[in-house]
């Protein structure tokens, strides 16, 4: 009887964890022009699991790197910092990434992005794994179009 307990209180602590289920939705990235190394993008994070999870890291293919960041105002001054921790994707929940706010820093690009383009990169999530999304290039004037 002692077995089938303890296995069955080892069930319950797992699924009261609850899984996570990311979906990356409106993915895009602003375009660039000749000389431009680096710009931002930015999407929608949306957790339909029963667990949290968190955004971990980002990566895009090498000359170009990509960091998560956060833009902030304070006493009328804007700034940017890295999110060395990530982003939190609660359960139930949509994050956005977002002007103005958590947004991926994209740096090392070699030639423009143009509208119609796409930049391929990779989301690392703490329980889900890697994502590889396709970041639209939109219009820096007329951002996305759906």
């Amino acid at each position: 009887m002692k077995p089938v307990l303890l296995a069955s209180l080892l069930l319950l602590a797992s699924c009261s964890r609850g899984d996570p289920q990311i979906q990356v939705t409106d993915a895009w990235v602003r375009e660039t022009v000749a000389g431009q190394s680096g710009t931002a993008a930015y999407a929608a994070i949306e957790n339909r699991g029963s667990g949290d999870d968190r955004l971990i890291g980002v990566a895009a293919q090498p000359p170009v790197t990509a960091m998560l960041h956060e833009t902030s105002t304070a006493n009328g001054v804007s700034g940017m910092r890295a999110l060395e921790n990530g982003i939190a994707i609660p359960a139930g929940a949509t994050v956005p990434l977002k002007p103005g706010a958590a947004h991926v820093m994209v740096s090392g690009l070699t030639a423009p992005l143009h509208p119609g383009d796409a930049l391929k990169m990779t989301l690392r999530f703490e329980r889900s794994g890697e994502r590889q999304v396709d970041f639209k290039v939109a219009s820096a004037m007329g951002g996305v179009s759906h």
